[in-house]
């Protein structure tokens, strides 16, 4: 009766006896140095969406599939898009058009304005060059005529004396024929530098009409340049249509271009949230990628033990499909602020302690690695620790 009392005590004892020795025994092969936690292998994700809407027509890529970056993955239908753009293309072609018109019509009014321009200048010229011609030969026959007129005063009065003595028989007939004959010359001088100054007068009035022709042309130059301004006008214009025509062509183009959706890295396909024939809308995530190249491991460290760390520290990485390789990384990013220990912890008193996530950059995963994979890592905190 009293071996059955004191059976219990002693199991009692013996098992916190182990536990006391297992626990000390688990202390001494911690590594000096060494701190010990538990992440996740992970990938920097990247989503590949449409920035159109529209049905989706074609979708190559798989869950699982590796793509290269620039590869096809999704093709939105594009029908609309092309007749748009053949529309706004002959809208272009027809505003080049016009605007290759009006240039061309400018172009032939400014070189016809400006042999206008000189053909006034040439009126003008010639115009003032008559008139001074037509001024200076009208006071020369002005002249002329009161020379003229001065002799043949002198002649008619040298007749009427001569004739007085040849009635009187003191001159002869001859010397009286030949007083008549000078009478009779400075009467058509007279009558010569009188029409001269006629004709003189007669080339001045045309002269006046050259000038009247100097102002008619130009009003016209005036005129010409008014029409200029006109066509300027709409040869601006039309350069607004076409460039405006242009950008619209760009755009739609940019749109074409939009309607296929390429890798933007060289990745793997995790997600395809998408199927050919759907209605896709702006922003909608048709495929999510994982770039293998950047594979990172994030861990949580407590809070007790984040001040061991640094950034930069070497970091060892062992995964459970490998269970003899090590990669090896380094701490590339401390969390600045604590957290809850994440969901995925599957003990709920570890749940409720605060964490600090770190990451840790892997210098070369070797392609064994994948994202999702679970793995402990060791973080060399001390220098001259050994692994």
């Amino acid at each position: 009766m009293r071996y059955k009392t004191y059976l219990p005590i002693a199991v009692a004892v013996i098992l916190g006896l182990a536990s006391t020795f297992a626990y000390f025994m688990l202390r001494t092969e911690e590594k000096t140095g060494i701190l010990e936690a538990s992440g996740q292998v992970r990938g920097t994700e990247v989503t590949v969406s449409s920035k159109l809407a529209g049905r989706l027509d074609i979708l190559t890529a798989r869950e699982g599939q590796t793509v290269n970056k620039g590869d096809l993955i999704a093709r939105i239908a594009a029908a609309e898009i092309e007749a748009r753009l053949e529309q706004v293309k002959a809208e272009a072609a027809v505003a080049e058009s016009r605007l290759a018109e009006a240039t061309a019509g400018l172009q032939g009014l400014e070189s016809t304005t400006e042999q206008a321009r000189l053909n006034v200048g040439i009126t003008k010229d010639t115009a003032t060059h008559d008139t001074h011609l037509a001024r200076e030969a009208l006071q020369r026959t002005e002249a002329e005529i009161k020379a003229a007129e001065a002799e043949l005063t002198q002649a008619q009065s040298n007749y009427q004396r001569n004739r007085a003595l040849l009635a009187k028989g003191f001159i002869s007939q001859g010397y009286f024929d030949q007083v008549q004959a000078r009478l009779d010359v400075s009467d058509a001088r007279v009558v010569a530098a009188r029409k001269a100054r006629e004709e003189a007068s007669a080339a001045l009035q045309r002269a006046g009409v050259g000038k009247d022709e100097v102002r008619v042309r130009q009003i016209e130059v005036q005129r010409l340049g008014d029409e200029r301004l006109r066509l300027k006008a709409v040869r601006d214009g039309a350069k607004g249509q076409a460039l405006s025509a242009q950008a619209k062509v760009k755009e739609i183009q940019a749109l074409l271009a939009d309607v296929e959706l390429t890798s933007p890295i060289t990745g793997t396909v995790i997600n395809r949230l998408a199927e050919p024939g759907e209605l896709v809308a702006p922003g909608r995530t048709i495929v999510t990628l994982n770039d293998l190249s950047d594979l990172y491991v994030r861990a949580f460290v407590a809070e007790q033990d984040i001040g061991l760390i640094r950034l930069g520290n070497p970091v060892r990485i062992k995964v459970d499909a490998f269970p003899d390789k090590y990669f090896t990384g380094r701490i590339s990013e401390i969390a600045q602020e604590a957290e809850f220990t994440p969901k995925e912890v599957h003990m709920k008193d570890e749940r409720v302690k605060q964490v600090f996530g770190v990451k840790i950059r892997i210098d070369d995963t070797q392609g064994y690695l994948k994202p999702g994979m679970p793995a402990d890592i060791e973080i060399k905190w001390q220098d001259g620790a050994e692994w």
